[in-house]
């Protein structure tokens, strides 16, 4: 299906004519409005009652006679009218917009990304940190582009993800929240990073119904992928506790391919430390005053993608080690399914916030009390 016709079919069953709401299990908090109601009823019960109770003539026309009753009134509705169109902002009510064809390419990918402190060295220029951000960048746009799902593990000490999705603008936002100078605890933990990202894979297998693992007493056997997917390691690849090469043999019999790109340099460079403020603060020393150095360990990215039927590329001052894994992975099989149609919507939130905010501050600033003459 082309994508001229796909958009045309979308067009045609007035999708994006339609008005929407973003947040719409939150309908319940609608209820609001009814209460509001209520208790601006209920307090005027309430006045009267007290009202009735001083049974003092003379004293309730002096109390009677000073209250503004029309604008105590005009102030309830528009504290309500407040109150509904806050409603309406928290829904996110939605309009128009854009259609887009998505290629269902069907590639699954998890970007692995050391954020160690070591990854603050500079024999990379400008750092390892910041030429790995150009990377995952231009990596994301290019994926965006080919429809393919893609998650993210960042990791130093422990590692923690992003599970696999199309939505490249949530990943980028996810890897801007991420600074090697704020991660902790400490460390190059390869091997549990590589464990999360297959889980993520895993994850993302979906099964058909009929299939025998999806009957009942088969739940422990891991789906196979109706495409092939990857994992593609970014790190200066020094790791000798986590036991990596035992994860990427898990992800060989799982038909799971690791890539891995290093970055930095075969000489070694010292690991900088920074204060409280993340400012730079020196080097890193050891037990006896050496300074701890911090060195690309080919080796053993080599052998682990070498156990999955990966390959190993490294990042140097002149060539872009994505650049030669995005090549890799287009010799990898793709699923078949059919484009999606993604719609962008116009958000109207703005239409309900901003009056709703007018209403309340007229409820707040009309006076209780008539003003007495001069």
């Amino acid at each position: 299906m082309t994508q001229a016709l796909l958009l045309a079919l979308a067009d045609e069953a007035g999708t994006l004519d339609e008005v929407v709401a973003g947040n719409e299990h939150l309908w319940p908090v609608g209820l609001a409005v009814f209460a509001a109601v209520g208790a601006f009823l209920w307090a005027a019960r309430q006045r009267a009652k007290a009202v009735e109770a001083l049974g003092n003539a003379a004293l309730l026309r002096r109390l009677v006679d000073t209250v503004n009753v029309p604008a105590r009134v005009l102030s309830q509705v528009l504290a309500t009218l407040a109150v509904a169109a806050l409603f309406g902002g928290l829904l996110r009510v939605q309009y128009g917009g854009t259609a887009e064809v998505v290629p269902a390419s069907g590639l699954d990918v998890v970007l692995v990304v050391d954020y160690s402190k070591s990854m603050l060295a500079q024999d990379v220029y400008p750092s390892r940190s910041e030429r790995l951000e150009a990377e995952l960048t231009r990596f994301l746009e290019d994926a965006d582009r080919r429809g393919d799902r893609v998650g993210i593990v960042v990791f130093a000490g422990q590692p923690r993800g992003f599970p696999i999705t199309r939505d490249s603008r949530m990943l980028k936002l996810y890897l801007e929240r991420a600074d090697p100078r704020t991660e902790n605890p400490g460390g190059t933990a390869i091997g549990r990073a590589l464990k999360l990202a297959l889980t993520f894979l895993v994850d993302a297998r979906r099964p058909p119904e009929d299939a025998d693992w999806a009957q009942e007493g088969a739940a422990e056997v891991t789906p196979p992928a109706e495409n092939d997917q990857a994992i593609i390691l970014l790190t200066d690849g020094e790791d000798t506790q986590t036991r990596p090469l035992e994860v990427a043999a898990e992800a060989s019999t799982l038909g799971v391919k690791i890539y891995t790109v290093g970055i930095g340099s075969r000489s070694g460079e010292p690991v900088q430390t920074f204060d409280a403020n993340g400012e730079p603060s020196g080097f890193a020393t050891d037990e006896n005053g050496e300074y701890v150095m911090t060195r690309l360990d080919e080796t053993l990215l080599e052998e682990i993608a070498t156990t999955t039927g990966g390959r190993y590329v490294r990042v140097d001052p002149k060539a872009f080690g994505l650049d030669k894994v995005r090549d890799m992975l287009e010799d990898l099989s793709r699923s078949q399914r059919e484009d999606e149609i993604e719609i962008h919507r116009d958000e109207a939130f703005s239409f309900f916030l901003i009056p709703g905010l007018v209403f309340l501050l007229l409820a707040l600033a009309l006076p209780e009390r008539k003003r007495r003459p001069s």
